[in-house]
């Protein structure tokens, strides 16, 4: 079968001691063309050898078939190299560790999901430490995977080990509202600013009732004449002529005329988005959120002090068992330091 390739793949594959590496003798001016090369010669390689029932079920022949179909299109058996807007971020990165998947800000590879503890009870005395804080949950995801989806395994998993929190702080990515309402599912607080870009309709002077979703009064404090639910799920709130003609605040107020007078039509879901917005702007939301920095600083040491960031594992069970043992060797460090606090004493640890 071997005899069978085309001499002009072998020239290029075949490993010979005195020629160098095919693939490390690239220069990164060089790799377009040579990925131009390589594409037609993965083509030709499938198609020999696709009605093959030995070869065809090999590991190397799958993974071979399924970089080609992820990497390079084919139109009238004319072979080419996808634009890199068109490879999923779900493709095969790397034939040595299919796990590795590509993200757009953190680049190839996996990423690590952490929670720790953190306590707001005010240090006894003049103790250093608070109290005892230790990460609680490790999981490691293919680099592709978005932080949003991340909250609900991770309340599962410390739910099974009596580890739920009361309260949950959390960056933008984890704090849509779906997340928020898994975690009150659970009786957990999702502390998180809201992702996404403002509304369109600027609801943030308006009062609203939270129960109802409708709306009190305009930034004016006036009344709307009439509130009317729609088919379709969302709300209409109508106001005179007169007031909103004659109102100061009229170029920034996002009602618009109508033949019967001044009409808003909002969703239920923006009115959650403008309450959740108008909360952030608390103090209590700014006390609360304001303890999420420090995981920061575990992550920052998860990554240095454990050299997290470059493993010498491939796969992703292998990668992430060595990130749940970083991470046990920093809740050994800091229970050996919380206990020399305590007792006062030398640490030998």
């Amino acid at each position: 079968m071997y005899d069978n390739v085309s001499e002009t793949i072998k020239s290029r594959y075949a490993k010979k001691d005195e020629d160098p590496d095919y693939f490390g003798n690239t220069r990164p001016s060089e790799s377009k063309k040579r990925l131009e090369d390589i594409a037609p010669d993965l083509y030709e390689l499938i198609e020999q050898f696709k009605d093959n029932e030995i070869i065809s079920s090999m590991t190397s022949y799958k993974l071979l078939t399924r970089v080609f179909h992820e990497h390079c299109s084919v139109d009238n058996k004319q072979v080419s190299v996808k634009p890199a807007k068109e490879v999923s971020s779900e493709s095969v990165q790397n034939p040595s560790d299919v796990d590795a998947t590509y993200d757009g800000h953190k680049g190839q590879g996996y990423q690590v999901q952490i929670m720790e503890t953190y306590s707001k009870d005010k240090p006894k005395d003049d103790s250093p430490q608070k109290s005892l804080q230790l990460i609680t949950y490790v999981e490691v995801e293919p680099a592709h995977c978005h932080d949003s989806n991340a909250i609900e395994p991770a309340i599962d998993d410390v739910e099974k080990r009596n580890l739920l929190p009361d309260e949950l702080a959390a960056d933008t990515l984890y704090g849509s509202q779906e997340n928020i309402d898994k975690a009150k599912e659970h009786q957990v607080n999702l502390v998180a600013p809201v992702p996404g870009k403002k509304p369109e309709n600027n609801l943030s002077a308006f009062s609203f009732d939270e129960t109802t979703t409708e709306i009190n009064c305009c930034p004016e404090k006036h009344e709307p004449k009439k509130i009317k639910h729609n088919k379709k799920g969302s709300i209409s709130c109508l106001w005179d002529k007169e007031l909103c003609q004659n109102c100061d605040l009229r170029s920034q107020c996002c009602v618009k005329e109508s033949k019967k007078g001044y009409l808003l039509r909002y969703t239920s879901k923006e009115v959650e988005v403008t309450i959740r917005r108008q909360y952030e702007q608390s103090d209590e939301f700014k006390d609360k959120y304001r303890y999420r920095s420090g995981v920061e600083a575990s992550i920052s040491r998860f990554i240095h002090m454990t050299g997290a960031r470059r493993l010498r594992y491939r796969g992703l069970k292998r990668v992430d068992y060595a990130a749940r043992l970083k991470a046990l060797g920093i809740n050994i460090f800091r229970t050996a330091k919380f206990q020399t606090n305590q007792e006062n004493q030398a640490c030998f640890a």
